[in-house]
Order: structure tokens, then C-alpha cells, then sequence
């Protein structure tokens, strides 16, 4: 009897984990359809050459969803629209500056290249041509920047190359031995090699986390 109670802990707070990870991944449903697009972005082999390409290097804090733009062209087989390219923007809060002619305190236009596509069905897709999740609201990430004149707002360097979580002091002890994995980051999806992002984040603690 002692095990079985045992056995039976061990599922509820299995469950409870699992239950805390998913509403900690993003803000998004967890049975969303993902939708992965092929998208062509230049890539660097370390931290000083995305340094080189950034506008302004900020800690920042996600305070607020500011709605989505979303391009759609109208197809005349199936008589409906359907879009073309979309991307989210978020407004953040600057807490430290690094590089750029930004204050603390500033509130900043930060674009994510995803969107949500309500389909025919009534049905929600997450589209997306990034490596890096929707954001949470609250976290504070640390972003390498470059301004988009054209859409009013800051985009990543090298996407996921350009955004990195605040690791914890346990993230911090499995990056230094090696042990690390993407999933541990809690921000990339799982589902795609990340090139250079180890090294990257290697750099990164070294900087900017110590």
C-alpha cells in the first residue's frame, strides 16, 4: 500500500510540473496548431559579430501584447483569404542598457515573427518563420536589437541568435559543465538544430550573466 500512495505522489506531482512548464512556455493555448515556415536569415558564428549588427543591446522586461499585423492575399479557387506574412509586437521595458541611445525605462516596439490565423473552421494557427516562442509577458530577456524603420519596431539579430532568456543559477551550472539543453533555455522550439547557439550562450554568461 505504502508504494502504490507512493507511486500515486509521484503521477500527481509529475502532472503538477508538467501543468506549471506548459503555462510558463508561453501565453499561447497548448493545444495551438504550430505552423513552421521556411524563412532565409543570415547567421553568425559568434557574439561579436551579432554585437556588430545590433542597434541597441538591452535587458528588457515584456510588458504588453500590441496586437499583430498580418498580410493576406485573396485566392480565387478556394474565394478567400489567406495570408502572406504576419508578425506579433510586443512592447518592453528597458532595465539596463548596454549599447544604443536608450534609457532605462524606455518602452520599446519589439517584433516576433509569428501571428495567430483563425482558419475557415474556426480553428487557431500559430505561424511562425522563428526559432524563438512567443514571449511571456512578465520575463525579462536579454535582446540584441535592430531597428526596423519600415515596421516601426526592433527585431532580433540572427532571430534566436538575438534573444536569451536570464538563466538560473541551475542553467547557469549545467551550461559550465556542459550539460545543457535547449529545452532547459525555455524559449527556442525543440524541433530544429540552433547553430552556434551553445557557444552563443557560452559568450553570453560570460558578458552579460557574471
Amino acid at each position: 500500500m505504502k508504494k502504490i500512495g507512493l507511486c500515486i505522489m509521484c503521477m500527481i506531482l509529475m502532472l503538477v510540473l508538467v501543468s506549471c512548464k506548459t503555462k510558463k512556455d508561453s501565453d499561447m493555448p497548448s493545444d495551438i496548431e504550430v505552423v513552421r515556415l521556411q524563412s532565409e536569415r543570415t547567421y553568425y558564428e559568434n557574439l561579436e559579430q551579432i554585437e556588430d549588427q545590433a542597434t541597441i543591446i538591452v535587458k528588457a522586461v515584456v510588458s504588453e501584447n500590441l496586437g499583430q499585423e498580418v498580410d493576406t492575399i485573396y485566392d480565387y479557387a478556394l474565394q478567400k483569404e489567406l495570408p502572406t506574412y504576419g508578425y506579433t509586437k510586443w512592447e518592453v521595458e528597458v532595465t539596463k542598457v548596454y549599447k544604443g541611445d536608450v534609457k532605462v525605462g524606455d518602452k520599446l516596439v519589439l517584433l516576433q515573427e509569428y501571428y495567430i490565423w483563425t482558419k475557415s473552421d474556426g480553428k487557431k494557427q500559430l505561424v511562425t518563420s522563428s526559432s524563438v516562442k512567443p514571449l511571456n509577458q512578465g520575463e525579462e530577456y536579454l535582446m540584441i536589437l535592430r531597428y526596423e524603420e519600415m515596421l516601426g519596431g526592433y527585431s532580433t539579430v540572427g532571430d534566436y541568435q538575438g534573444i536569451f532568456a536570464i538563466p538560473t543559477d541551475e542553467v547557469m551550472a549545467m551550461i559550465e559543465d556542459g550539460k545543457a539543453e535547449k529545452s532547459d533555455f525555455d524559449i527556442y522550439y525543440d524541433d530544429e538544430p540552433l547553430n552556434y547557439l551553445f557557444p552563443l550562450y557560452n559568450e553570453v554568461i560570460e558578458k552579460y550573466f557574471k
